[in-house]
């Protein structure tokens, strides 16, 4: 059994594939999986697969015939994961060669279900990762489990722990499915990790899917996955802490569609409405908004700082 089944989905990405897999079967940690989904794609992703499968017996290939969707595919990956702990990553990023040893290893020193690391920015049009961390909050998530509900591909999650609680990908979101998915996490671990140093990089890809679309479906699921969130939390009896800092994490997203220039006035107004519904289901409204303000207070000062910085620096 390996220590850690790698979850990839792959749609079309034969630009990025190579460079995925190379940091993948050259991990220091040595007993993995990598589970390649074949999520349907047209160009020549599914040959490259299977000219890594035949390279590296680590490597598995399953295959849709059409596009499903990156959360089925993970969703299948999941299924056929072997490892103790499971982790993800995008067909068009990559990992430090360190990764998942020191995550693995941090997991099972400390019993943790989950490790997490950090995740960075990459530009692939300058090769060059950005100085600076995209949604850091590991010092927020060392306080407390709840504030890690970003950046799921920078972690490792014990398989038994998801496979108890029943956590998987919600298939029917095709957008926000990745907070959907962290949030629930969180529900159901009780310890976590936190290593600052195993980095995971994110690469900056502007024909992604997320970027381009500014239709309403990305509001629509939004107000899908919040909406379920909100009813997780009163069937569970999560504790008001913990509500608090997902409500405002809730919060910011909708607050953030509402304020987007250059989306249309309908998925503006039907952000407002959406964000309107989740205000009425509050639990504690007093709580939730202070929590909101400080951690947007906060979140701003660092991010001003860190400009500052880079432009003194470089």
């Amino acid at each position: 059994m390996p220590v850690v089944s790698v979850i990839v989905p792959v749609y079309n990405a034969e630009a990025f594939l190579d460079k995925c897999l190379e940091c993948l079967t050259g991990q220091t940690l040595r007993d993995l999986e990598v589970l390649c989904i074949d999520d349907g794609s047209t160009d020549g992703s599914a040959a490259l697969l299977e000219t890594w499968s035949r390279k590296d017996g680590r490597i598995r290939v399953l295959s849709f015939p059409e596009n499903r969707g990156p959360s089925a595919a993970r969703n299948a990956g999941l299924d056929a994961a072997k490892g103790d702990f499971i982790g993800f990553v995008d067909s068009d990023d990559f990992v430090d060669p360190d990764f998942f040893e020191k995550l693995c290893g941090a997991a099972l020193r400390e019993g943790a279900d989950v490790a997490k690391g950090t995740l960075k920015n990459y530009d692939p049009r300058k090769e060059s990762v950005y100085l600076k961390e995209i949604f850091n909050l590991n010092d927020r998530i060392r306080k407390h489990k709840a504030w890690f509900f970003l950046t799921y591909t920078s972690a490792v999650y014990r398989t038994e722990m998801l496979r108890r609680n029943g956590i998987r990908f919600n298939e029917d979101l095709l957008f926000f499915e990745d907070p959907h998915f962290s949030v629930r996490a969180a529900f159901h671990y009780d310890r976590i990790a936190v290593v600052d140093d195993a980095v995971y990089y994110y690469t900056d890809n502007p024909a992604s899917v997320t970027r381009k679309n500014l239709s309403l479906r990305p509001v629509e699921d939004l107000i899908t996955g919040a909406n379920d969130i909100l009813d997780r939390m009163d069937a569970l009896g999560i504790d008001n802490r913990h509500y608090s800092i997902v409500f405002a994490f809730l919060m910011d997203q909708f607050i953030g569609w509402c304020q987007k220039y250059y989306v249309s006035d309908a998925v503006t107004k039907r952000a407002a409405e959406g964000f309107s519904g989740i205000l009425r289901r509050c639990r504690d409204l007093s709580a939730c908004l202070s929590e909101y303000v400080f951690f947007r207070k906060e979140s701003d000062r660092r991010a001003l700082v860190r400009e500052l910085k880079r432009d003194l620096h470089g």
